[in-house]
């Protein structure tokens, strides 16, 4: 009797273990079948996810594949056009200001060997 119960319980527990093994593979079978690629572009492809619709814009990078999702994609920038806008405009002075300083220290300079130059004339010819 005993070695009834043992023989069942080995064979229920063979039963469960190939059960577990195979849930994964099922699952991985229903992820391949989910996407469907389609060329959009030269280098651009979509993929649409066909359980829940969502479409993701994807780019090759050497060889991996780099999706941005299409909820992603609506999401608003963190900052605003103006906010861009006054951005690119302050950098845009910032970067005059720091020319004008270079050229300000260059022109220094010049007149400063000017001065010396005018100085050492005089006074050879003195």
């Amino acid at each position: 009797m005993k070695m009834k119960h043992v023989t069942i319980s080995l064979l229920l527990g063979g039963l469960l273990g190939i059960h577990i093994l195979s849930v994964p593979a099922v699952a991985m079978a229903q992820t391949e079948n989910n996407f469907e690629i389609m060329k959009a572009t030269g280098d651009k492809l979509w993929r649409l996810n066909k359980t829940t619709g969502e479409i993701a814009v994807c780019s090759l990078d050497g060889d991996r594949l780099i999706c941005t999702s299409s909820s992603e994609a609506i999401r608003p920038p963190a900052v605003t056009y103006e906010e861009r806008q006054a951005e690119k405009k302050r950098m845009g002075e910032e970067k005059k200001a720091q020319e004008m300083e270079f050229l300000d220290r260059a022109l220094n300079a010049i007149r400063s060997l000017f001065e010396a130059s005018l100085e050492t004339k005089s006074e050879t010819t003195q």
